[in-house]
């Protein structure tokens, strides 16, 4: 633990801390301690309701919300079927007024976020967002770490990363390598073509699981393509 402004806080929060010193912006003390309050996914019932309701009212998060919407709604979910049934469940025993505050993804989107809420509305209230971005990006990506966990699943690359331009440089692997791993991602080649013809016998208006089978073929044969595509001109 580390002792702040007459409070102590997680010591994994002193990396976030430091970001916020370079931002040349001056927060409240009050701020840094909330940052160290954790928050968990882990309630139900009328707790559940109160703080998805709340992330889904809270002007400041709105656009945060929205992205992340869009994300669970689209062709390329992170959330597996399976998971994303139980989300909504939880959501739906809480009492959580789906329709009202703007559909399943809006709140599965909010329900994720729950874990580090009270710190991206602190912050979110604190700046302007072009100072902040980075604080929120790192927040939001512990927030769904720590979401996902709770389901056995590891966190999207793309969330990965707790901020953008952190300097890391790209590993490089040698030609064999990178033929080796080329050759056995084609090796799948002729059994997303299956996939492919049994999934045009289908009716698009389909489930989840069909939506997210589709999506990942469509993604590999694209992929596939273009690797055959340098190939040809190597």
């Amino acid at each position: 633990m580390m002792f702040i402004g007459g409070a102590y806080a997680p010591l994994f929060y002193f990396p976030l801390i430091r970001q916020i010193a370079k931002t040349g912006t001056n927060f409240p003390c009050v701020f840094v301690i909330m940052l160290g309050m954790e928050t968990h996914v882990q309630v139900g019932g009328t707790e559940l309701k109160v703080r998805i309701e709340k992330a889904l009212t809270e002007k400041s998060l709105k656009k945060l919300i929205t992205n992340l919407e869009k994300e669970l709604d689209g062709e390329h979910s992170f959330l597996p079927y399976e998971v994303e049934t139980q989300i909504r469940r939880e959501i739906v025993n809480a009492g959580v007024a789906v329709s009202q505050h703007g559909g399943w993804y809006r709140c599965i989107a909010a329900y994720l976020l729950l874990p580090r809420i009270e710190g991206l509305l602190a912050i979110k209230s604190t700046s302007e967002e072009k100072n902040i971005a980075p604080i929120v990006q790192k927040l939001r990506n512990e927030a769904l770490r720590e979401s996902l966990s709770t389901f056995g699943l590891e966190v999207p690359a793309r969330y990965a990363r707790t901020s953008s331009g952190t300097g890391q440089t790209r590993v490089r692997i040698s030609s064999e390598q990178k033929q080796q791993l080329v050759e056995k991602f084609l090796d799948a080649l002729p059994t997303f073509e299956g996939l492919q013809d049994v999934l045009g016998t289908l009716p698009k208006n389909t489930n989840l699981m069909v939506k997210q089978i589709r999506t990942l073929v469509k993604r590999y044969l694209t992929i596939a393509n273009r690797l055959q595509s340098v190939a040809a001109h190597e």
